[in-house]
């Protein structure tokens, strides 16, 4: 007699042969989940963050790659912003420090594009492409906390504009 397997279901929805797609441009997700991939864990041998996300329309279900890897974390950092998430002012590091709670449901507004490379062999040998939707960035839901981070940039580079215009 062979191994016997035994999966549990629960929950499991039939797509009916069918994916949805969350729609491309603005989207209001609603986080998940988050699961940190070890090292060992990784396929690559690189760290990242799996965020499991679902669009607040149409209840979409979205995965999310944030890598680890240092000076290529930015959506990892606008991720956690828009959670509100932020350095101390005093941490020299500036570690962005959180906890499943701290993320968990929260609303956060992404901007999804379609990526129409996404291959994979299908049952009969035969290179099947599907669109997948990507989030490209992420900023807070609330459109008052959007603002004004907008316009807190506008002053920041304008600051700089002007910083640079002194003479030495």
């Amino acid at each position: 007699m062979g191994k016997r397997f035994s999966v549990e279901m629960e929950g499991e929805k039939d797509s009916g042969g069918k994916r949805e797609l969350v729609p491309e441009g603005e989207q209001i997700l609603i986080i998940r989940s988050v699961t940190l991939v070890t090292e060992e864990e990784s396929g690559s041998g690189k760290p990242y963050f799996k965020w499991e996300l679902e669009s607040k329309i149409g209840f979409i279900p979205i995965d999310t790659i944030t890598t680890l890897i240092k000076g290529k974390r930015w959506l990892l950092k606008q991720l956690l912003s828009a959670c509100g998430i932020k350095a101390k002012e005093d941490d020299p590091d500036k570690k962005y420090d959180f906890t499943e709670e701290n993320v968990l449901k929260k609303e956060v507004m992404a901007f999804i594009k379609h990526n129409n490379e996404n291959s994979f062999i299908g049952k009969e040998g035969n290179k099947i492409t599907i669109p997948k939707a990507e989030v490209k960035r992420f900023e807070n839901a609330d459109p008052e906390i959007r603002k004004a981070e907008a316009a807190e940039k506008k002053a920041h580079k304008e600051k700089d504009k002007e910083d640079e215009n002194i003479p030495f």
